[in-house]
């Protein structure tokens, strides 16, 4: 019996076939592939043609082909918000905004203005930002597409889009619909905000129905089934967002549980025993009942140092740069006084209304580049120490940090010690897609 974890990430999409042992599951075959993102207008734009995730998929499942045969159920992991505005065949009308997306700035601020960020924050348990929230981009294409707009049939994040590609039908999760600034985060009560909805001339029926991440929107239909390879129809779990999933992976479920999850963007998760809203961090749903997760953004995590390669040390091979030199100058400067800073904002900030720069502070003429990458591995773990520290007033910290992503070594893991938090650090990989495969195992023992 076997699960197809799929993991629609923000720059590649990962898959993989699960199968149940017991209590265990075993990851028998997997498939990634990378597709890219549209940064444009001086970096203010940042979205993706929903096709890219499609495309992905269908090579994904060419490449597993011998494997579909035995898969009993599909769920979805992925990258949100992924803003999708699609037709009533579940087409995309327009590129998926992506939370990197800085376009809506003037949106957010209206929806503050409108509602009041103290309504807004006890009912959706998140201030509005550009990017890492939905109906400020829904707001932004409703004044500069109206065409589009009009068009609409409903708005979605990524898994509404592949959920309604693969099955026919439109639905979202909690996790993924906590950063809409429409859903009812605090209550948990599966209900979108019709107050703050009409506020807006929103019609709540172009949102898609709020289902539990471990329930199914629809079997593939008969025509994609047979087109991707899969002799049955599985059921499609409507999933849930990729860095909830990764929490749930590693059983991140008691108050004060912490996962840092490296990517292209790095985030920190904090398991939350109520609602505690910050206008420093947004909060989610957890994909399990009674529990929220701080969710702490930066948006140019692994994507800094890719940048930071790129422009200073280029004659490298990206083995040469991660195993060889940015190990060699992190602990070069672990434990000294560096005079170096990096304001770590290379792609803006989910927190700030101000389109936030990077920048690098107290550059001497014995700077060398080797201090300029300690730097930014400093700064980015320092950025996340903060939100550590905030949370940890209100829940206490547990003492071991479980760790995801590609964006790691152990030179990072030592920074992280030193400069984030003195804890233990468990590392796990491809947890985002064995969190969908979780879901999966959940609803087949139901």
């Amino acid at each position: 019996m076997s699960i197809l974890g799929v993991d629609v990430g923000t720059t590649g999409l990962k898959m993989g076939v699960f199968d149940i042992f017991g209590d265990a599951l075993l990851l028998t075959k997997s498939f990634s592939k990378e597709y890219d993102i549209n940064i444009y207008n001086e970096g203010l734009f940042a979205d993706i043609e929903p096709e890219k995730w499609r495309r992905a998929f269908a090579d994904g499942c060419k490449s597993m082909s011998n494997e579909l045969g035995e898969v009993e159920v599909i769920a979805l992991a992925g990258t949100t918000p992924g803003l999708t505005a699609m037709d009533a065949q579940g087409e995309a009308l327009y590129p998926a905004i992506l939370m990197l997306d800085q376009r809506s700035r003037k949106q957010a601020q209206q929806i503050i203005d409108t509602v009041g960020l103290e309504n807004l924050m006890a009912a959706t348990g998140n201030m509005p930002v550009a990017g890492g929230c939905s109906l400020a981009s829904i707001l932004w294409i409703k004044e500069s597409l109206p065409e589009i707009f009009n068009k609409t049939y409903m708005f979605g994040h990524s898994n509404t889009y592949m959920a309604s590609w693969l099955t026919g039908e439109f639905a979202i999760d909690p996790s993924s619909a906590s950063l809409t600034s429409l859903y009812n985060t605090a209550s948990f009560d599966f209900t979108w905000n019709d107050s703050i909805a009409k506020s807006f001339g929103i019609l709540t029926s172009k949102l898609p129905e709020l289902i539990p991440s471990y329930e199914s929107a629809g079997n593939v239909k008969q025509l994609i089934a047979d087109q991707l390879g899969f002799r049955k129809q599985p059921p499609v779990l409507i999933g849930g967002n990729d860095a909830v999933l990764a929490a749930y992976s590693m059983g991140i479920e008691n108050p004060g549980d912490v996962i840092n999850v490296n990517g292209t963007c790095e985030i920190s998760l904090v398991c939350l025993p109520e609602c505690i809203a910050s206008v420093n961090y947004n909060v989610r749903t957890h994909v399990i009942p009674n529990r929220w997760l701080t969710l702490y953004v930066m948006n140019a995590g692994g994507k800094a140092l890719e940048w930071f390669k790129g422009l200073f040390c280029r004659e490298m091979s990206d083995e040469v740069f991660y195993s060889d030199f940015l190990p060699l100058a992190v602990d070069s400067w672990l434990d000294r006084e560096s005079t170096v800073t990096y304001v770590p904002y290379l792609m803006g900030s989910r927190y700030s209304q101000e389109p936030l720069k990077a920048e690098f502070l107290g550059l001497t003429h014995e700077t060398t580049r080797e201090e300029l990458a300690a730097a930014i591995v400093r700064g980015l773990c320092k950025y996340q120490g903060r939100h550590l520290n905030e949370v940890g007033q209100r829940v206490p910290i547990s003492h071991t940090v479980y760790l995801t992503g590609g964006a790691l070594n152990d030179a990072i893991i030592r920074a992280k010690r030193k400069w984030m938090l003195d804890a233990d650090y468990v590392f796990n990989e491809q947890s985002s897609m064995k969190g969908a495969a979780l879901l999966g195992r959940r609803y087949i023992e139901a």
